[in-house]
């Protein structure tokens, strides 16, 4: 049976309170769009156009004000009361090209202002209401509650992705029209199963309406991407693949730390969390919900790297890190004996211990070579002492260097401490059913510029990494302001 979608502002009001606030709406009324398949103009007639004079009566742009095409009145012929109203309508959207014919751009308009009005209201009654208590009898259940609150956590997931890919869709349309279009009919029949959703989540099916709503998502998540989008499904796999990843490189390490007999301290235990996580992860993944999946994820690399701290072996990047670090100080001490030597100074000692560093730095590249990671570790230690005596003497001292390092690492550990806990807040708003996605581009933007601040820290400029912190802390506050 064909119906109109939201035909007046109560049916708006009782989605989202049955939806969000748990409490079964009072009206009957079927949800379903208009299901447009043609341009609409001057002379054509048909169901599609009375569906059309009601969403335009309903959102304020009157057919006329009494008789044929006023509200209650609606008619099948496209006339030219029709026409203007469209063109008022379209106007006040901003649709490209207005003119009073209801076509694909302005059906598209259509259908973003149905979810943008559902996601709008999604908000104001998550942030200003709270859910009516249920009395509870003694040894009665509350799965149904628990069914209601995941079915609509789904469908809220499913608008929100609606609306992402039509903001992905705008910039598609200047590059390709033809997918942009080809696009644009997968997400009408991905709204029509929204409102599917909808009806079973009304009709108190919550197991049904969460289960259509997952492979709805599903579907919605496809054409997000396909838009040219980046969702959260994507992030989560390639955040579990980076877990994996970490988890064999270090399963590798302990292994052979257990075959030299070195000290691998709780680190089987760190592991054992790790895979735990990781399968977590993995469920979360198969379950739709994404964000879980990406922090079980970060859970997992975080035992990781515990597991790695308590493993007594140097690995060969730790050593290639050290050896890289050791030739960068190298030749800043070098420039450093070079300013000294113009300015007059006797640099002839200097350039000794210089000498010696450099040879110890020579062998850790042998040593690098025949996978001595350990003694590659300890020349680069030892050419680094090599480095501090020539700088003494030349009169100065990397003792204020060590102490601006030591700052500047301090930094960015506190700063990647308020991204993990901004992320957290990221996730449980979205538990709350609000839209996250514009915080969650000021994170990817502070998680960019923590990467770049962790660059320039093993380029020992501090300054840069103090900037490049300060921009990041700027992102994560943004973030935070959104929710």
């Amino acid at each position: 049976m064909r119906t109109t979608a939201l035909t007046n502002t109560h049916i708006i009001f009782g989605l989202l309170v049955g939806l969000l606030l748990f409490i079964s709406p009072t009206t009957t009324h079927a949800l379903e769009d208009c299901g447009f398949t043609r341009s609409l103009y001057v002379g054509v007639t048909g169901e599609d156009v009375v569906c059309l004079q009601q969403y335009l009566n309903e959102t304020g742009n009157t057919i006329a004000d009494s008789g044929p095409g006023s509200p209650g009145s609606e008619t099948s012929k496209y006339g030219s009361l029709t026409e203007a109203a469209v063109l008022k309508w379209q106007q006040s959207k901003g649709v490209a090209g207005a003119n009073g014919v209801f076509g694909p751009a302005s059906q598209q308009t259509y259908l973003e202002d149905i979810l943008s009005q559902l996601q709008k209201q999604a908000n104001a009654q998550t942030t200003t209401s709270t859910p009516t208590p249920t009395p509870q009898v003694a040894g009665a259940s509350t799965s149904d509650d628990e069914e209601r609150e995941d079915a609509s956590k789904r469908l809220t997931s499913v608008m929100n992705m609606i609306l992402d890919t039509f903001d992905e869709l705008e910039d598609l349309r200047d590059d390709d029209e033809e997918e942009a279009a080809d696009i644009e009919e997968d997400v009408r029949d991905i709204i029509k199963d929204l409102f599917e959703s909808l009806e079973l989540f009304f009709d108190e099916d919550y197991d049904e309406s969460e289960e259509m709503a997952i492979e709805t998502l599903d579907d919605a998540t496809d054409a997000f991407e396909d838009a040219g989008g980046e969702s959260d499904k994507s992030k989560a796999e390639d955040a579990i693949d980076d877990a994996e990843d970490l988890l064999e490189d270090v399963e590798e390490l302990f292994e052979e730390a257990e075959d030299k007999d070195e000290d691998t301290g709780d680190a089987d235990e760190y592991i054992d969390d790790a895979k735990d996580y990781i399968d977590d992860a993995w469920d979360a993944f198969d379950d739709g919900i994404y964000k879980q999946a990406i922090s079980d994820a970060f859970d997992a690399e975080e035992a990781l790297e515990n597991a790695k701290d308590e493993i007594d072996l140097v690995s060969d990047d730790d050593a290639d890190k050290a050896v890289n670090n050791a030739w960068k100080k190298y030749n800043n001490a070098k420039d450093e004996i070079d300013e000294a030597e113009d300015d007059g100074e006797d640099v002839d000692d200097a350039e000794e211990y210089l000498s010696e560093a450099k040879r110890k730095l020579n062998k850790a590249e042998i040593a690098l070579d025949d996978d001595d990671a350990e003694e590659a570790q300890d020349l680069a230690d030892d050419a680094e002492e090599y480095i501090e005596e020539a700088l003494d003497e030349i009169g100065s001292s990397n003792s204020d260097d060590e102490d601006e390092r030591d700052d500047a690492e301090e930094m960015i550990e506190d700063a990647w401490d308020e991204f993990d806990d901004a992320w957290d807040d990221v996730y449980e708003a979205e538990d709350d059913g609000k839209s996250t996605k514009d915080a969650e581009e000021y994170l990817e933007e502070a998680e960019e510029y923590l990467e770049d601040a962790e660059d320039a820290f093993d380029d020992d400029d501090y300054d840069e990494v103090e900037d490049l912190v300060d921009d990041a802390l700027d992102a994560i506050e943004d973030a935070l302001d959104e929710l």
